[in-house]
């Protein structure tokens, strides 16, 4: 043991002294990069992060010395686990993530691997230009995993894969040596004599046509009868009239021979507009040849989805019922593109006749009536992935055969395959994808911490890929083969296989590239380094994490790495360990037992749980659902209850001590926050950033001055938890404005003396220390709402608080009660609405207003609420701003160390509103309003004020108050 530490040291002295790029070594990195979205977890032996090429070449050689292997990491989103590796993981998503150099005349772009596939099509949008491959993880892998695993998408059946599009890579082979791959003349390379000086590159150039000459049959003989192929090297393209060009060979090589370092990539000019249509059938036998059919018109989409998920999306997605109707076995999306719309309705026109009225194959069609309607196809369409990794119980769906590829011709063939076999090995199976080139997604519903079902998984895989050989079909259509797949290439490639040995031995003589994938052991590594936890592997120390709802959410994280797209801090850091796998990937661990307790108590796993803002965009963007959010905050607690909450931390958090402090010496603190040796001060002291504009204080609060208010009576009862905010910072801001609007609508508003919520200190982990004030408003709260009354927020975070984050922290049924009689004040007053009871007597106010949804009502699921309220006020247009976080997230931006990130996640939202036309700002968060103020320093009202104010002007009830300032 001491041996292998005082190498691994040794190791990472030499490569900090070798590269400018960063090493990474330690426990928590090594944790975290030793799984992603496939089923396996191999810790690597450490993380290079490379600037530039010079740092690639330089590990290349220093590996190829010591023989360690080296894996090349894209987005790491591959289920096939050629994204992990015992060796050095180079991740290039940080540093080597540019856009070179671009020809939109000419129609290409030439990138470095890290880059982000949408980041590249936002660049090329304006030029009216695309890389046409669009796999479902487009806005989070990278080009190199694109290329690595030749990955296509549901356009495939019109734009193919992404072999296609590449015109050349810059690559590092085993030796260090650099090349870029082009045509070459196999001539002018064989009559070159061999020397002691031959460089890698010569020899491959030499080798490679001797080569394909002697398995020139077997190559023609074993070319899978399908319309798309990621299985193996691809030994098809390589020659064309006496040229040899190897950058076919390289894409779809997952990084086992070859590291690319730039890729030139060949453009589409966007396509035209899109409709779509719908085709149910109630018998899954004639799906495969109702597919034959509709090929014949060129469609650029046509996606399968089959009965499970479909019985599974009536249920879960109430707005989707209308487009699923009862015992239907299956739907065909079908996509057609065209400029000119008549032309498009036509083809449908034409389809449906020949496919139903002729054909008697489907039942019937129904076609997108406008882009709203096909948006809810593009819904229905897209459900698959969402509806299956949702499900809860120790039975999922697991993603171990879900790649392999058959000719259309054979569709209906191989469905009828799957069936029986999933009927043999007795599992429930949900199939969907890519009908239109026979590339179907198969999740097998398994347990797969259970012995017995991992060894049903290895026959079931099996006995699939038998059928998919037996009808001439590929075992990979469109993600490579990885360590799933890699042992099953002998059977589809029986006479083939040994001359892709012979091209791994001439790429990479010593192996160091991705050993395992391609080119195997001869093992079906299959069952193995699995990244479950089965009960019998649990370590010691796990109750910490083996409580709901932290268990399940950290069991329910697939690894995807979807987090990377929305996440507002991972999408500015370009960091693995910001995102939210990384925190599931690190408990899971401890759960497993293969970490020890102590990090648990270290700065670096502080710092790690730390970059999760709770934002809850996880909870509505994660294709799991899972709460990563809760699980940060879980292990903050712990920190917390072991080594005490810091006092800057106290400072930020303990807010209606702050506010009410801040309001009893209100001029001076305000005069104070003025004065710059003031804030200096106060920003080495508590690490309050200088540069941040803070609100004022007020001495007159909200309650000081309803004291003196005499409220309107109301025929009906309802309660308000008035914020922090609120009542100290702008008591005639939102609190009066709510306040006067539900009078307005007829309400006696009951405003008791609630604790503060805790929103501030639960999100910093102190959930103990504010354990007694949840509990307070809980059982304050259940009076009131045993008495039949409903409870409104005007302020986002204290509406989460008491909506999800109390049912968690105290699992009471009390709790549950209150959370279902608590509203959002937009979401309330739009629910009067609807029943016909909001009084919509307004005054016109002519403004053109830009709303910015605050990331905590988007969690509680209020988005379209306030843009719709704001709409009914006479003479308002609304523009929905984007769907970006601000970047204060609470008091995360008021801190001296996160000022310039918080004002970095902002920035794509404030360059939105500074090229907008919109004169008026609105949110209904305190804090968004403070960040949209500081990025834009236009004003900004919350939507409640812009209703009272409507209310003002169009009767006389309100004005008697004659506290507003707006």
């Amino acid at each position: 043991m001491m041996g292998r530490v005082q190498e691994e040291k040794e190791i990472l002295r030499d490569l900090r002294n070798t590269i400018e790029g960063e090493v990474l070594f330690d426990e928590i990195n090594r944790t975290i990069y030793s799984s992603a979205a496939s089923l396996y977890r191999i810790r690597p032996l450490g993380i290079v992060k490379p600037k530039h090429i010079k740092d690639v070449i330089n590990v290349v050689k220093y590996a190829s010395q010591h023989g360690i292997p080296i894996t090349p990491r894209g987005g790491g989103t591959s289920r096939t686990g050629n994204e992990v590796g015992e060796g050095l993981l180079l991740d290039f998503s940080k540093y080597m993530n540019r856009i070179l150099e671009s020809d939109v005349g000419a129609g290409w772009v030439r990138v470095q691997p890290g880059l982000i596939l949408a980041s590249l099509n936002q660049f090329l949008k304006p030029h009216h230009l695309f890389f046409p491959i669009d796999p479902s993880t487009k806005d989070h892998c990278t080009i190199g995993g694109m290329v690595a695993n030749n990955s296509s998408g549901p356009h495939a059946v019109k734009y193919g894969a992404t072999r296609d599009y590449v015109l050349s890579l810059e690559v590092v082979l085993s030796n260090g040596e650099v090349i870029t791959t082009g045509s070459v003349s196999e001539a002018g390379k064989a009559t070159k004599e061999l020397k002691d000086s031959e460089t890698l590159e010569d020899k491959i150039y030499r080798v490679m046509p001797d080569l394909l000459k002697r398995y020139n049959q077997h190559i023609e003989e074993e070319k899978p009868f399908a319309m798309k192929n990621s299985s193996g090297y691809d030994l098809w393209r390589l020659e064309n009239k006496g040229f040899l060009d190897i950058t076919s060979l390289l894409v779809g090589s997952e990084g086992t021979l070859g590291i690319i370092t730039e890729a030139k990539l060949r453009l589409m000019p966007l396509p035209g507009k899109a409709l779509g249509g719908l085709i149910y059938f109630n018998n899954l036998d004639h799906v495969g040849m109702a597919t034959e059919k509709i090929l014949e018109f060129s469609p650029t989409m046509l996606e399968i989805i089959e009965r499970q998920i479909l019985d599974l999306a009536r249920k879960q997605k109430a707005e989707l019922k209308p487009y699923l109707p009862e015992g239907i076995e299956a739907i065909l999306f079908v996509e057609f593109q065209d400029e000119n719309e008549d032309q498009l309705r036509q083809k449908f026109r034409e389809l449906e006749e020949k496919v139903i009225q002729q054909g008697k194959l489907a039942f019937d069609l129904i076609v997108a009536k406008d882009d709203k309607d096909m948006a809810m196809l593009e819904k229905v369409r897209s459900v698959s992935g969402p509806i299956l990794n949702k499900i809860k119980g120790p039975k999922k769906p697991i993603a171990f055969i879900e790649d392999a590829a058959v000719h259309p011709n054979y569709l209906s063939q191989y469905m009828k395959g799957l069936r029986e076999l999933f009927k043999k090995f007795e599992v429930d199976a949900s199939i969907y994808g890519h009908a239109g080139d026979g590339n179907l997604h198969l999740m097998v519903f398994l347990d797969p911490t259970q012995e017995e079902d991992v060894r049903k998984m290895i026959s079931l895989a099996d006995a699939c890929y038998d059928l998919v050989l037996s009808l001439k079909g590929t075992i990979s259509g469109e993600h490579g083969d990885g360590r799933l797949r890699t042992f099953y290439l002998k059977k589809q490639y029986p006479k083939l296989y040994p001359a892709m040995v012979e091209i791994k031995k001439l790429f990479d003589p010593e192996n160091i590239f991705n050993p395992g994938c391609i080119i195997g052991t001869g093992q079906n590594p299959l069952g193995q380094h699995l990244k479950f936890v089965s009960e019998a592997q649990r370590g010691p120390g796990i109750s910490l994490f083996d409580k709901e709802p932290v268990r399940t959410a950290i069991e329910t994280c697939s690894g995807c790495g979807k987090c990377r797209s929305y996440c507002p801090v991972a999408r500015e850091v370009f960091e693995e360990w910001a995102i939210g796998r990384a925190k599931a990937t690190l408990l899971r661990e401890f759960v497993a037992g293969t970490l020890d307790l102590k990090i648990l108590d270290s700065p670096q796993f502080k710092e790690v749980m730390d970059s999760c803002v709770n934002c809850k965009r996880c909870l509505t963007e994660c294709p799991s659902g899972v709460d990563i959010p809760w699980l940060a905050l879980s292990s903050r607690s712990y920190y917390i209850e072991k080594n005490g909450e810091p006092l800057d931390q106290r400072f930020f958090s303990k807010t209606r001590s702050l506010c009410r402090a801040g309001s009893a010496l209100a001029p001076l603190i305000n005069l104070a926050n003025s004065l710059a040796p003031v804030r200096r001060c106060v920003e080495m002291a508590v690490g309050l950033d200088r540069r941040r504009n803070l609100p004022l204080f007020r001495r007159k609060t909200l309650r000081k001055i309803l004291k003196n208010r005499s409220p309107l009576p109301g025929k009906k009862q309802i309660v308000y938890f008035l914020s922090c905010y609120s009542n100290f910072n702008e008591p005639e801001g939102d609190g009066l404005a709510t306040l006067e609007v539900l009078e307005q609508n007829g309400f006696s508003v009951l405003l008791p003396e609630f604790p503060c919520c805790g929103i501030a200190r639960m999100n910093s982990g102190a959930i103990h220390p504010v354990m007694k004030d949840i509990q307070t408003n809980v059982k304050k709260m259940a009076s009131l709402v045993d008495q039949g009354l409903s409870i409104v927020f005007s302020e986002p975070s204290c509406a989460l608080a008491v909506k999800m984050e109390y049912p968690k922290i105290l699992n009471s049924e009390d709790s549950l009660r209150v959370a279902e009689k608590c509203f959002d004040i937009h979401q309330f007053l739009m629910m009067l609405h609807q029943k016909g009871e909001l009084d919509l007597e307004m005054g016109r106010m002519d403004l053109a207003v830009g709303y910015h949804n605050p990331c905590h009502l988007r969690a509680l699921g209020v988005v379209k609420e306030p843009v719709e309220l704001l709409r009914l006020i006479p003479g308002v247009t609304v523009q929905t701003l984007g769907d970006n976080c601000c970047g204060m997230v609470g008091t995360f931006g008021l801190k001296k160390k996160n000022y310039d990130l918080s004002m970095a996640i902002g920035k794509r939202l404030f360059k939105e509103i500074e090229g907008s036309e919109v004169n008026r700002l609105a949110t209904s968060c305190g804090a968004c309003k403070l960040q949209l103020f500081q990025g834009t320093h236009k004003e900004v009202l919350h939507p409640i004020s812009l209703l009272a104010l409507a209310y003002q002007r169009g009767t006389q009830r309100l004005t008697s108050s004659g506290y507003r300032s707006q």
